[in-house]
């Protein structure tokens, strides 16, 4: 085989300057064209010592062929590369190579590989074309199955989609848009994928195989291009889009038989030349009537979430762009909770009367979404519903009224959101100041008739909503809006939206005097504060909403409930569960990502549960063990609101406030709790020696264990005196061990470290030797 040596070929990520294709005219054609990929004989080069590179991604092609892949639209978009080689892909974070570690086994991919396909449309075919010489040649063995095994993880032939929908955007719209994708088969390990899309928050990413049945791919890694990573803010959600959206306008109907039907008219701005292809998602049993406004077709397959629309013409950056969708669908269940609790050899013939409940199946995608995440829209929003049907929707109530049988609702939004939904049902509703809770009366009494119930559910749970917002008001500072309701629904979770919180049908029905209950309904209260008043700017910023208000929630329960003994319980349950996972659960700094290599459980586990005990540890820090004030925390938290109020906010925005309360730098307690997974096991010894004047000398030692030797955390410790008086002081522990020596005023009885479950540590004790 003949050997060329060529020199090092750095792959750009953004495009540079290729001429644009003409956009297609329909999507059938090209999806066809990228599902059938094949490599070319008359496309192909020998290859020898050339390196490709994407960031942290590089491939090293030793020896070998590459063959380009037939056209999709018209243009060369993949290549595929058999031989003998090595691809390498470093994380710049510490936690991204723990997160490879943690998955794969190490903490950098550096694996020898034998074949690797690519798709790309970035200026790969160009570079390619530059520095290597395609022929008419000899097909070499194994080209066609690295390709097979590329569009195996990349296309849903079932439902005709793309995994990548930027690559298919790139396709569709005939533009350069800087997507790159490749597939490796290593010679020892799974395969890998190695992707750039400049549409995500950090465009570069480590993907394997998907482990769960129906799923194409899990992310193991993701990084920020390396030009980004000195940029201490954070792209808003849809601002690397081709498009902005700008409002939203939702005409909506709920028939007598429940059907459900919309217009949708939504207004986008190009950011981009030469866009005419936006993608939508919408709930798959919602079927598409018709297209018009700027849009003159689209595509859609059967069951598929993903929408396509075809502008009639391009659009030039900043052009914008009215598109309507009408549609209609099963977007409005009925069911029975106490069905699922019924025996089997139940027969529905018996005169017990089943509850019965209306509930929304989607409550993301019953509108066209667009961008990923969705990006936030005014919203204004009407509603045509059965008039025997109590409703509630986000927004402002604008206007209501009746036409026969048909209760019409107008509703605004206040600022933009990307969270909207509504609920209706046959509902009594309790108003108690500026909350109103509708609560399924009558299937309460159905299910009373099998389980113990509350004689008031709606006033009950009324209480605490309204308790809990005037609480974390105080708190806090004043929330976004001026009206909320609480609405029922017949489902084991709760979820928020601007002004509106759904809960589950258990809060309104159990007994249970855990303080469980109490909790969950502040935790979907603080959700005002923290997820809505204050969005987490990125992924990895998701416990600065379920961390802080799972935290409100605790804190709700011990000051405003007065039960210090159900919020130490809280504690002690939540820091056995975070313990049993320490060693295999990622960070808090992963977010969104959590759940998806490992437990799906320990999201809630880390993020919801680890998430509160940061934001408990910190207030324990900035506690005057002296007085037992807690102004300090106080204003910190009312600080952070105050200043990202309506705004986004991001883990560092929250450092700097905190630093800025403290006095002094923070990162190594944010590297040990939202960054690290260590859990340390504090050893306490001790003993105690008469001294002069009727004093003591008190000996003490701490020793650390499950966690290296930098680690560091201030932990309280109280020490008893056999006066009966007490005293509280912090013990600064790092390192294997601390001892220290201390003169005492009288005999110690008695020491306990960290009495106040102030850090997130087990606690033994042994004796001094």
């Amino acid at each position: 085989m003949p050997t060329y040596r060529l020199p090092t070929l750095v792959l750009l990520l953004l495009p540079v300057g290729l001429p644009a294709q003409t956009p297609a005219e329909r999507y059938e054609p090209v999806f066809e064209q990228l599902r059938q990929l094949a490599p070319r004989g008359d496309r192909l080069a020998v290859v020898h010592d050339l390196t490709l590179r994407r960031d942290v991604i590089k491939f090293h092609l030793e020896d070998g062929w590459i063959s380009l892949a037939t056209p999709v639209a018209g243009r060369t978009v993949a290549a595929v590369f058999v031989g003998h080689g090595s691809v390498s892909f470093v994380p710049p974070s510490v936690v991204e190579r723990a997160q490879v570690k943690r998955v794969l086994g190490d903490s950098v991919i550096d694996s020898r590989i034998t074949a690797a396909a690519f798709v790309f449309t970035d200026s790969t075919l160009a570079e390619l074309e530059h520095h290597l010489t395609f022929n008419e040649a000899s097909m070499p063995p194994g080209l066609t199955g690295p390709l097979g095994d590329l569009l195996d993880h990349l296309i849903d032939g079932r439902m005709r989609l793309v995994t990548q929908p930027t690559l298919m955007a790139a396709l569709l719209n005939g533009r350069e848009n800087g997507f790159f994708y490749g597939h490796v088969k290593r010679e020892h390990g799974e395969d890998v994928m190695l992707l750039v899309d400049p549409m995500d928050e950090e465009p570069v990413e480590l993907l394997r195989g998907g482990k769960e049945r129906g799923e194409k791919f899990q992310v193991v890694s993701e990084v920020r291009r390396e030009e980004d990573r000195t940029d201490t803010t954070t792209v808003a959600a849809g601002q690397r889009e081709p498009f902005e959206l700008d409002e939203y306008r939702v005409d909506a109907t709920v028939a007598k038989n429940l059907t459900f039907s919309a217009a949708v008219t939504l207004r986008l701005i190009a950011r981009q030349e030469g866009q005419r292809w936006v993608p939508f998602w919408l709930f798959s049993e919602m079927r598409v009537d018709s297209i018009g406004g700027a849009a003159d077709s689209s595509f859609r397959d059967k069951d598929s979430p993903e929408l396509w629309v075809r502008l009639r013409t391009p659009l030039r950056g900043g052009d914008s762009a009215v598109v309507r969708v009408s549609y209609h669908g099963d977007l409005i269940g009925f069911g029975s909770v106490m069905r699922g609790v019924l025996p089997k050899e139940y027969n529905p013939s018996l005169p017990a009367a089943l509850d019965q409940w209306l509930f929304v199946k989607t409550t993301q995608t019953w509108f066209p979404r667009y961008g990923s995440p969705p990006q936030p829209a005014d919203m204004d929003l009407t509603f045509h519903t059965p008039r025997r049907y109590h409703f509630a929707s986000i927004g402002r109530l604008l206007e209501t009224h009746t036409d026969g049988d048909v209760l019409t609702t107008h509703w605004v939004t206040e600022r933009p959101t990307d969270q909207a939904c509504f609920n209706l049902g046959e509902f009594d509703e309790v108003k108690m100041g500026p909350v109103t809770v509708q609560v399924n009366s009558d299937a309460h009494r159905q299910l009373s008739l099998l389980l113990f119930g509350q004689r008031d559910p709606g006033g009950d749970v009324g209480r605490d909503v309204s308790t809990s917002l005037a609480f974390f008001t105080g708190m806090y500072g004043a929330p976004l809006f001026q009206s909320y309701t609480a609405t029922e629904v017949p489902f084991f979770y709760g979820q928020a939206f601007p002004g509106l919180m759904y809960l589950s049908v258990t809060t309104f029905q159990t007994l249970d005097q855990s303080g469980f209950e109490e909790m969950f309904r502040a935790h979907e209260v603080a959700h005002q504060w923290w997820g809505i008043g204050v969005e987490p700017a990125g992924y990895r910023d998701a416990w600065l909403s379920e961390g802080f208000a799972e935290f409100s929630a605790l804190w709700f329960m011990q000051l405003r409930l007065r039960d210090n003994d159900k919020f130490f319980k809280k504690l002690r349950n939540t820091r056995r569960d975070i313990r049993a996972r320490r060693n295999n659960a990622p960070p808090i700094a992963l977010g969104y990502r959590v759940g998806d290599t490992g437990l799906p459980e320990d999201y809630q586990t880390i993020v919801y549960e680890k998430g509160a005990w940061v934001v408990h540890m910190l207030r324990n820090l900035m506690l005057d063990l002296r007085t037992m004030n807690e102004d300090r925390f106080r204003a910190m938290m009312q600080d952070f609101y105050v200043q990202y109020r309506g705004r986004r906010a991001a883990t560092r925005d929250f450092q700097r406030v905190v630093e800025e309360h403290m006095g002094m730098a923070m990162d190594w307690f944010f590297d040990e709790w939202v960054n690290g997974t260590e859990i340390p096991t504090y050893i306490l010894s001790w003993k105690a020696e008469p001294d002069s004047g009727g004093r003591y000398r008190l000996h003490l030692r701490v020793r650390q264990e499950d966690a290296p030797d930098t680690f560091i955390m201030p932990v309280p410790l109280e020490i008893q005196f056999a006066d009966s008086t007490h005293a509280l002081v912090r013990v600064n522990v790092h390192g294997p061990f601390v001892e220290a020596a201390i003169q005492v005023p009288a005999e110690p009885t008695k020491l306990t470290l960290n009495p106040l479950e102030s850090v997130l540590a087990e606690i033994r004790t042994e004796s001094w030797r």
